[in-house]
């Protein structure tokens, strides 16, 4: 029993003896009786099975990317939107040195009417002429829009002549690809020409907007019948031949 007793207590102070010291024994039973382990590290690159997303690039950077193109350094003092129905197309130029240069072009996402002036409300006809731009509305449900201040001195005095009222308004170039008598070139042209159009200034635009490209053509279309359209329209022509590329 004695013998039992003692081999008990032996046993325990040996292993708290271990314990104790294992900090200074360790190391070099470690390094004489155990192999270290070769830690491989992988040169190979497990690819993707799905593509990197592509970088979508925001509204002012693509329309700087345009200045530049055009070699514009800064931004234009001032801006002209020509927008014709017949090609589906509205057109931006910019001064450069007290000239006007071609920016680009933007298409239709959406167009109603036909050719020839608006005479009234709910006719659905894009207004021609000769206009500014009143404000910038960034809470349009078309996105993002710009209101073109129709109806003109010009359209309110014939108007006057005819013993027409009620011409209708809020006539818009805006986003999205619907159009009631409004200018749609979707959102991600809105962006743009919203963005360059704060930079410039509302009071710097001019929009002109026919119904063909007079600087190729100069008729009237068949669908106009009235006398004063053909004034209307050689002052359109004569605008439009100051914007040649």
């Amino acid at each position: 029993m004695k013998i039992l007793v003692f081999v008990f207590i032996f046993l325990v102070g040996l292993v708290i003896f271990i314990g104790a010291t294992k900090q200074w024994w360790y190391p070099c039973y470690q390094k004489c009786f155990i192999a270290p382990k070769e830690t491989k590290v992988s040169t190979l690159t497990r690819p993707s099975i799905f593509p990197q997303p592509i970088e979508k690039i925001d509204s002012q950077r693509r329309i700087k990317h345009l200045l530049a193109d055009s070699n514009f350094i800064l931004y234009p003092k001032k801006l002209t939107f020509i927008r014709i129905k017949g090609e589906k197309i509205l057109e931006v130029w910019g001064e450069k040195d007290g000239a006007m240069v071609y920016i680009g072009s933007y298409p239709f996402t959406a167009s109603s009417g036909t050719l020839g002036p608006k005479l009234k409300e709910g006719d659905k006809q894009i207004p021609e002429g000769i206009y500014g731009i009143s404000y910038l509305n960034p809470n349009s449900k078309f996105h993002l829009s710009m209101k073109i201040d129709y109806p003109n001195e010009f359209d309110k005095s014939i108007a006057t002549h005819e013993g027409r009222s009620n011409l209708g308004g809020d006539i818009m170039i805006h986003g999205k690809a619907s159009s009631v008598g409004c200018v749609a070139i979707g959102d991600d042209a809105i962006e743009e020409l919203y963005f360059l159009t704060q930079k410039v200034g509302i009071e710097n635009i001019k929009v002109i907007l026919a119904p063909v490209d007079f600087r190729d053509r100069n008729v009237v279309p068949d669908s106009v019948s009235k006398s004063w359209v053909e004034k209307l329209y050689q002052t359109l022509a004569d605008e439009m031949n100051k914007y040649r590329r």
